[in-house]
């Protein structure tokens, strides 16, 4: 491989890891929004 081809690698995985990362936190933060909504749902109707 040339060296060219691996920082062209190496910049791609850099990416997908940034990406990666940004849904996971995307994921958490609407899980947590979930979780609020049910238990205000689960009091209002208690």
């Amino acid at each position: 491989m040339e060296k060219q081809q691996i920082e062209e690698l190496k910049q791609l995985l850099w990416r997908l890891e940034n990406e990666i990362r940004e849904t996971k936190d995307s994921l958490r933060k609407i899980n947590k929004s979930i979780d609020q909504y049910d238990k205000y749902t689960y009091l209002k109707t208690s």
